[in-house]
């Protein structure tokens, strides 16, 4: 939201100039302009405060609320009818948390970055079924979600693979040419752990990581190893003194913030592992249709969101994004062929924004950034939602 702040019109120079037989305003005139100045501003700033994403009727209305603090959800248990449902999720911890649905270990949607004190909204079009849902800290018990069918409702089923066919076909090729690569990256970082060599290892770990980016879609589809392979410290009870605190961002505290190898061969040994189980996963089951654009939208959305607040950018947040925008461009390239018969306006503005945020990663500033960012994950939701209602 943009918080207008107006100006008084230029007043004719005849105003402006002073009559030496007109009276001063008095003192009490003058006390009562200067109070309602005051509580003019301080309207406009609550409301910039509630464009911040604080609790309201209105943001909460013909929404499914859920509240989350230091020990899970409030409600725990919660039944919808089949369906287009809207969820609000309100940070009640003192950390940023994150709200997924789950079918099994599979993400369906999913809110990051959830700052205290603040809520974000969701909206999830769901099958009759039994699902999960992550309640803040990993360690927290998890609610259950059941989704009730409707007599008479028709519900999209998932995305067919009619249209989908060919770019599914290929984007699996795509997925297991860089898992092989993944593979590849981490055992090189091994390695370089295993000499000591810590600038080696530094680059080996960005050279993963950027692998890591490019295949971000499927990562994030599978809770247990997204958690393995990428959760923050945040997440997690103890933060960096976790026990469950792994893979590239434990890799990164290391090497990075403490400079040192110490204590991380059995760490990316782990990685090696998951980054295996992850590679046999999506050769048995692949990326459901209904989930290409969708969960490409999702990871950027997530990256948007964590550093929405960042008045500048690391060089490690940039490198992330420059890794999420080659896996996105993989999968709008794959996209653009089905949308430009039926949709094509909309094919041109998912491709206009997709090359505007591949042109200024490089070199753009944040707020650019975090703007051509936004309007990409939000071209790719709208591109889904087309996508979800012709199948």
């Amino acid at each position: 939201m943009v918080v207008e702040f107006y100006t008084c019109p230029t007043l004719p120079a005849s105003v402006l100039m002073s009559d030496p037989s007109a009276s001063a305003p008095s003192p009490l005139a003058l006390w009562a302009g200067m109070a309602g100045a005051a509580v003019l501003m301080l309207g406009a700033l609550g409301i910039f405060y509630l464009s911040l994403g604080s609790k309201s009727a209105t943001d909460t209305a013909d929404t499914h609320q859920i509240t989350i603090d230091a020990s899970g959800c409030t409600p725990n248990t919660l039944t919808v009818p089949a369906g287009a449902q809207r969820f609000t999720v309100i940070n009640e911890s003192e950390r940023a948390i994150e709200w997924e649905i789950l079918d099994g270990v599979m993400v369906l949607e999913e809110r990051e970055n959830i700052a205290p004190g603040l809520h974000q909204q969701l909206t999830a079009r769901l099958l009759p079924g039994e699902y999960q849902m992550t309640c803040g800290l990993l360690s927290n018990p998890r609610g259950t979600l059941t989704v009730t069918a409707v007599a008479g409702q028709t519900v999209a089923a998932d995305l067919s693979a009619r249209a989908l066919i060919g770019p599914l076909a290929e984007y699996r090729v795509y997925l297991t040419l860089e898992g092989r690569a993944l593979a590849r990256a981490v055992g090189d970082l091994q390695q370089q752990i295993a000499d000591d060599n810590l600038d080696a290892a530094q680059q080996a770990w960005l050279q993963a990581r950027a692998i890591d980016q490019h295949m971000a879609l499927a990562v994030g589809l599978f809770s247990d190893l997204d958690q393995r392979l990428n959760a923050r410290a945040e997440y997690f009870a103890e933060r960096e003194q976790d026990a469950d605190f792994r893979g590239f961002e434990r890799l990164a505290y290391g090497l990075f913030e403490q400079q040192s190898t110490a204590g991380l061969l059995p760490v990316v040994k782990q990685l090696s592992a998951d980054v295996g189980a992850l590679r046999s996963r999506l050769s048995a089951q692949g990326v459901p249709a209904s989930q290409l654009a969708n969960g490409a939208g999702r990871v950027l959305q997530a990256w948007h969101d964590q550093q929405q607040n960042s008045e500048q950018l690391s060089s490690r947040a940039r490198s992330d994004l420059q890794g999420l925008q080659a896996g996105i461009d993989k999968v709008v390239s794959l996209l653009l062929p089905v949308l430009q018969q039926a949709h094509p306006q909309e094919s041109e503005a998912l491709q206009a924004a997709n090359a505007s945020l591949a042109e200024q990663v490089p070199d753009a500033d944040t707020q650019t950034l975090l703007q051509a960012s936004q309007q990409l994950a939000d071209q790719l939701a709208s591109v889904n939602a087309l996508l979800a209602s012709a199948y």
